[in-house]
């Protein structure tokens, strides 16, 4: 059975994975437990800069689509661009303007990240155990360790000497022989595992953060991937006592946002080092959001489905929480294109303002050693992830084409 996997990405880069050498130029349809997945026409981030500059030589529908992606937003990428903020920026050359990541302005990028002063300031917050601490001491809280090396990830750091200590003391400390993350420190391993994934997502939070870094053969990431693998469930998704389970009230018996921590962890890593296992779950939770239509899991009291008020305030980064954005984001990245998710494009597009911004609905870090933007304000963040997921789907289609 063809799988998303055997097929190159989506047409730009994932926000997680730099892929510059995949071969594309072809409609691929992957069919996942039986349903048709249409993965657009798919080209990598270098063969698009290459299109773009050659655009008399090489005459691609591809390009026209490309191009009326560009024109259409060029007042918001231009915005995003701003040397201000080097991590949007970076991002954006990479994720929009599809520029390898030999380009010189790309280049140039990657240097301005690492030497920015967001990174200064949670690095210098790290004590000399490779840890960082809050009030309470343990890795839920945002100045703690999970979510500080989270940041660091997501703004773009390179692996170091930091975040390599940071994912030591971590397995050392706070991981159980079965993979999972706790959330105090384990004083005796052996006594304090249980058959309970109590908080699971804290892991998942760590994988991702160590998959983005570069640290995959960290021991930390390589027994967060077994734990994940050991512990899906038969009927998907993984077990949580903190969550719901009440079937007249959500769709999947088990922890549903905690499915899509996951899934952006899966999508961090590179997708020819996904073991076989990981693969297949990635094929079944990815076909669970789609009946979920990605995000009405929850049902009401008519017993239909119903969307969760929090998935539709836009937040950048995500910890343990999600939103329709951060789904589709994920989603888009593993390829997938599918009518189920019209719903929740829908709401991404309705989402955007007249200046063609997004708007920060939520800020993850109040409460963490930095702050990124302003709640209720226009966020390069949630513009870049919106724009990257609407240049993964396409053009709008229109009431006659649909």
């Amino acid at each position: 059975m063809p799988s998303l996997h055997n097929s190159p990405p989506p047409t730009t880069l994932s926000p997680t994975v730099p892929d510059h050498t995949t071969p594309s130029c072809y409609h691929a349809v992957t069919r996942i437990h039986g349903s048709a997945i249409i993965r657009p026409l798919a080209l990598s981030n270098l063969q698009l800069h290459r299109l773009y500059h050659n655009r008399k030589r090489y005459p691609h529908s591809e390009f026209k689509l490309y191009d009326q992606f560009l024109r259409t937003h060029s007042s918001s990428i231009e915005w995003l661009l701003q040397r201000s903020d080097p991590s949007v920026r970076y991002r954006t050359l990479t994720d929009i303007n599809a520029l390898p990541s030999t380009h010189p302005d790309v280049i140039e990028a990657h240097s301005s990240v690492q030497g920015s002063a967001l990174l200064k300031e949670i690095l210098g917050h790290q004590l000399a155990d490779g840890s960082w601490r809050g009030p309470r001491g343990d890795t839920w809280e945002e100045k703690g360790t999970v979510f500080s090396l989270l940041l660091l990830a997501e703004l773009g750091a390179d692996s170091s000497v930091a975040t390599e200590r940071a994912l030591d003391h971590l397995h050392s400390h706070y991981q159980l022989p079965s993979g999972r993350i706790a959330y105090r420190p384990v004083r005796n391993p052996r006594s304090q595992e249980t058959s309970s994934t109590w908080m699971w997502c804290i892991t998942a939070a760590v994988l991702r953060a160590g998959a983005l870094l570069g640290h995959l053969k960290s021991p930390a990431i390589q027994h967060a991937i077994e734990f994940f693998e050991d512990a899906h469930c038969n009927e998907g998704g993984w077990h949580c006592s903190t969550y719901s389970g009440d079937p007249s009230k959500v769709t999947p018996l088990n922890c549903y946002m905690g499915t899509m921590k996951a899934l952006g962890a899966f999508s961090a890593i590179p997708p020819k080092r996904r073991s076989k296992k990981i693969r297949s779950i990635i094929d079944s939770e990815v076909q669970t959001c789609l009946d979920n239509e990605v995000c009405y899991y929850r049902v009401n009291r008519e017993g239909q489905p119903a969307i969760k008020k929090a998935w539709l305030k836009f937040a950048f980064p995500r910890y343990w929480r999600a939103d329709a954005l951060e789904a589709v984001d994920i989603l888009t990245s593993f390829g997938v294109r599918d009518s189920r998710m019209d719903r929740a494009v829908v709401i991404i597009r309705e989402k955007m303002q007249s200046n063609g911004r997004w708007l920060m609905d939520f800020s993850e870090t109040k409460r963490a050693w930095i702050k990124i933007e302003e709640e209720g304000m226009p966020s390069k963040w949630i513009t870049l992830r919106a724009l990257r997921v609407l240049k993964r789907l396409g053009p709008e289609k229109t009431d006659h084409q649909r």
